[in-house]
Order: C-alpha cells, then sequence, then structure tokens
C-alpha cells in the first residue's frame, strides 16, 4: 500500500504545482463555477493525477516486463522534478510559436526517458500516457469543466504539447514501484 500511496501523492503534488504554472499563466482555466480549489486548481484535478500515476506505476510494476534500470529515492525526486520542469515549461512557453514550444517539450520529454529508461517497459507505459492523458483532458474541457487557452487548444481543445508532458510522465511512473520497493517485479513474482 505505501508505494500506491506514494505514487498518488507524487502524482497529485507535481499536478498542483504544475497546473498553478498554467493557471497562472492563462494557458488553463477552469469553468465548472463553485467548484472548491486547492492552489489554483479544481480540487478534483490533483486527485484525478495522482490516482493516474498511481494507476501507472502499479500497471507497469505488475504487467510490464522488468525495468532496464532500478532507481534511488534521490533519483525519484530528480525525475518529479524534471516532468515538473517540463510542466512549468510549457507555461513559460505560452504566447511562442507552436513549432517552437513542440520541439522543446518534445526533446526534454525525450531526454527524461531514455535517462529514465530506455527499456520497452518505461516506453510503453509513456506511450500510454500519451495517448489516454491528453483523450481525458479533452474529455474534460468537451464536459466544459476546464478550458485551453485560444493560442493553446489546438489538439482535441487540449494544448498540443500534452502527449510530451504526458509522456515523459509516464516513462517515470513505470519505474516508480521498482524504486520504491527497492527491487524491480516481473510476472512470476
Amino acid at each position: 500500500m505505501r508505494p500506491a500511496l506514494i505514487c498518488f501523492l507524487l502524482g497529485a503534488g507535481i499536478a498542483l504545482a504544475g497546473d498553478a504554472t498554467h493557471v497562472a499563466s492563462g494557458t488553463t482555466r477552469y469553468e465548472w463555477e463553485g467548484v472548491p480549489t486547492v492552489w489554483k486548481s479544481a480540487i478534483w484535478f490533483p486527485f484525478a493525477v495522482g490516482a493516474a500515476v498511481a494507476a501507472a506505476a502499479y500497471a507497469a510494476d505488475r504487467f510490464g516486463p522488468r525495468p532496464q534500470k532500478l532507481h534511488s529515492l534521490a533519483e525519484v525526486v530528480l525525475a518529479a522534478a524534471l516532468v515538473l520542469v517540463l510542466y512549468a515549461l510549457t507555461a513559460a512557453m505560452r504566447g511562442q510559436p507552436m513549432t517552437v514550444t513542440m520541439v522543446l517539450t518534445a526533446a526534454v520529454a525525450v531526454a527524461i526517458a531514455m535517462w529514465w529508461d530506455p527499456s520497452p517497459r518505461a516506453l510503453t507505459t509513456a506511450t500510454a500516457a500519451a495517448v489516454l492523458g491528453p483523450l481525458a483532458e479533452a474529455a474534460i474541457v468537451a464536459a466544459g469543466a476546464a478550458s485551453y487557452a485560444p493560442d493553446a487548444d489546438g489538439l482535441l481543445g487540449v494544448a498540443p504539447w500534452l502527449p510530451c508532458l504526458y509522456f515523459a510522465a509516464g516513462a517515470v511512473a513505470s519505474g516508480l514501484y521498482p524504486a520504491l520497493t527497492g527491487a524491480p517485479r516481473t510476472r512470476a513474482q
């Protein structure tokens, strides 16, 4: 239970801090009136991201092949910080040409993923996150709960760079359980 809780808290914390940069830059906006907020996010947002990170970490641990690397807790902190840097970078790039933003965010996301773990396990989890995360956010936008700025809504109503952010986060999530428990598991264990 402890690794799942840590993964949840890590995801929720990064979501809160990163989303605060998006709200502050005007990249995203919460639309539903009367929904309580935490920092600058609708209260449901950090819970959704925390649950998604915990689920991705658990799925990679239970169903994925052995990770190539076993990371220390210090490296978990570094990886989380790098994902947060990428999150804030997307907010700081607001108003820049989308080509510049896409190239920069894609390059940083790939660098994070390749440093963390270039294994099929990590790349599969990262790719799934890069597809499912933006689709979930597009559904949130379609439901009217949130919106992206007109200069950042070119992918189903969400930012075109969003898959890059989810890719990096998914890659890191893929190796959280082994790092937190001290040993990678395989399906047979």
